[in-house]
C-alpha cells in the first residue's frame, strides 16, 4: 500500500434512491455504521480503526502464511481474486483481523468448505480475476465483523462508474517497501485506461491509482469502494477487487465487481440459500459459459 504524501483524502457520498419493491444490496445488513464507532474519515495510509473495515478477510495457509485479502459479502461467502486460490494450497479465512502480529478478542478463524473461481479467468491478463470462498459455518455479525455491501442491480452501473475517489484497504507494502502488519486504508483515484499501459484494461476492469497513492504487493484480493448514503444510513459499497501489484508506483488494473454480478449471484443463489435471493432479481438466463468453476476442495 503506497502512501500519498500530499494527496488530500476525499470521501465521496452518493445518495442511492431505492428501487420500488427490491433490496439494493446482496445482504441488507452490509456496511452498516458500527454502534461503537463508525466509519473513520479515510486518510491515505492511515491505520484502520477497530470497526472501520469489519468486512475485511485475511486469507492464510494452515502454516499461518498470509496469502491475500478478501471481503465478507454474506454470512457464508468471501469475495477475493482468482489468483489468490493457489492449487494444492489449502486456505483458512480469518475475520476481525487488524494486526497480524497481535491477537484481539473478536478475531475469528473459519474453515473453507468450497471455492469458486471464474471459469474465464486469464492469469496472463487478469481478466475475470475474481473468486468466491464458501465458509463451512455461518458468520455471526457484530460491530467488528460485518459484510461489505455488494450492489447487485446493474442499473446502478452509471452511478458506480462515476465515483472517482475510491477507498482501498489491506495489509500490503507501504512506502518503506515492507508489508504492513496492521490493516491500513487509503484513497486512490480512478484513471483513464491508457494510464495502465502496457496492461490492457478490459470492459470488466478499471484503472486506478498513481505514484502518490496506490495499493501494492500484499493488497491483492482486497476491496476498493466508497461510502454511499442509503436512506438514513451510510454504507460502504465494494466497487473493485485489487488484482495487480507488480508496479506499486503506477496505476493498476482492478476487477470491476458490478461487471461480474452474474457470477456472484450464481454462486450466491446456489450456495447461500434460496430464501435469501434478492427480491425481484433478474431471472437466471445468463449463458452457461459464464458459470463459475468449482475448484477441487483439498481441505
Amino acid at each position: 500500500m503506497k502512501i500519498a504524501v500530499f494527496a488530500i483524502s476525499v470521501v465521496l457520498l452518493l445518495i442511492f434512491s431505492p428501487l420500488p419493491g427490491c433490496s439494493q444490496f446482496l445482504d441488507m445488513e452490509c456496511g452498516i455504521r458500527a454502534s461503537s464507532g463508525g466509519f473513520a474519515r479515510v486518510v491515505n495510509g492511515r491505520i484502520a480503526n477497530s470497526n472501520s473495515s469489519p468486512w475485511m478477510a485475511f486469507l492464510h495457509t494452515f502454516q499461518n502464511e498470509f496469502i491475500c485479502g478478501g471481503t465478507l459479502i454474506t454470512s457464508r461467502l468471501v469475495l477475493t481474486a482468482a489468483h489468490c486460490l493457489v492449487p494444492y494450497t489449502p486456505l483458512a479465512v480469518r475475520l476481525g483481523e487488524l494486526n497480524k502480529l497481535q491477537k484481539n478478542a473478536y478475531r475469528q478463524e473459519h474453515q473453507v468448505e468450497k471455492v469458486f473461481k471464474h471459469r474465464l479467468y486469464d492469469p496472463k491478463t487478469h481478466v475475470n480475476d475474481i473468486a468466491i470462498i464458501k465458509l463451512t459455518k455461518t458468520v455471526v455479525y457484530s460491530d467488528h465483523i460485518r459484510p461489505i455491501c455488494i450492489v447487485w442491480e446493474s442499473k446502478w452501473s452509471s452511478i458506480i462508474d462515476s465515483i472517482q475517489v475510491l477507498t482501498g484497504t489491506g495489509w500490503g507494502m507501504t512506502e518503506k517497501s515492507l508489508e504492513s502488519s496492521e490493516l491500513r486504508t487509503l484513497d486512490i483515484w480512478r484513471q483513464s485506461p491508457r494510464m495502465c499501459t502496457p496492461a490492457t484494461v478490459s470492459s470488466n476492469q478499471f484503472c486506478a491509482g498513481n505514484w502518490n497513492s496506490n495499493l501494492c504487493k500484499g493488497d491483492t484480493g482486497g476491496p476498493v469502494g466508497a461510502i454511499i448514503r442509503f436512506k438514513n444510513s451510510y454504507r460502504f459499497v465494494q466497487i473493485g477487487v485489487a488484482i495487480t501489484n507488480t508496479k506499486c508506483n503506477r496505476p493498476s488494473v482492478y476487477t470491476d465487481v458490478l461487471s461480474h454480478i452474474d457470477f456472484i449471484l450464481r454462486v450466491y443463489r446456489g450456495h447461500q440459500g434460496s430464501d435469501r435471493i434478492p427480491p425481484n432479481s433478474t431471472p437466471n438466463k445468463e449463458p452457461k459459459w459464464d458459470w463459475s468453476d468449482t475448484v477441487p476442495t483439498l481441505w
